[in-house]
């Protein structure tokens, strides 16, 4: 019954994860205290990247075709990673309902703390050694080296590494929050 329960716990914490993801990926677009050089085309990538429905080159001239390429495979990497969102929160919704009416609900949500922090733990070493573990998830999600652009580019100026950094640093944050709240709640 024991892995029946981590199963579960597993499946909705990452469904706790992407949704936070989703949610920073929302509303998280630019570092801290930095201006955005042409804020107009800046909205307009975020809104190509994260609204448009049909799948082409973003329509902006600021961009090289090196830049388009990349703005399109990220859109489509942000598509998938919406649709498993999607499915995992679906399913999560079910079987905590599920898990309620058994009576198990304790038992999954004591285990979706040890798996969070578990997990945490790891995404904090993970930032340790951010850039390679940077380096290392653009080598798996996009082509070989259609990530890489030269200093002056438009995208390095939008999103230089410190936008990941933060990003990444409010996902553990946010993913330590919702944690230690879920614990809050399972205690009372």
């Amino acid at each position: 019954m024991k892995l029946l329960y981590y199963l579960l716990a597993l499946f909705i914490f990452l469904a706790f994860g992407l949704t936070i993801f989703e949610l920073l990926l929302y509303n998280f677009h630019s570092p801290f205290n930095q201006d955005i050089p042409n804020p107009k085309a800046h909205t307009l990538t975020w809104i190509y990247l994260l609204k448009q429905k049909y799948i082409t080159f973003i329509d902006l001239d600021i961009f090289s075709i090196h830049e388009k390429r990349h703005l399109l495979d990220v859109k489509r990497l942000f598509e998938k990673i919406y649709t498993i969102w999607l499915i995992f929160t679906i399913s999560s919704v079910f079987i905590t309902i599920f898990i309620y009416f058994k009576g198990w609900i304790g038992e999954v949500f004591k285990y979706f703390f040890y798996i969070g922090v578990i997990i945490n733990s790891i995404f904090i070493i993970f930032s340790l050694f951010f850039i390679d573990s940077f380096n290392f998830l653009h080598k798996i999600f996009f082509p070989k080296n259609s990530w890489i652009f030269p200093p002056d580019s438009i995208l390095i100026e939008w999103f230089p590494i410190s936008y990941f950094v933060e990003f990444f640093i409010l996902f553990i944050a946010l993913n330590f929050l919702g944690l230690f709240i879920v614990k809050k709640l399972s205690n009372t």
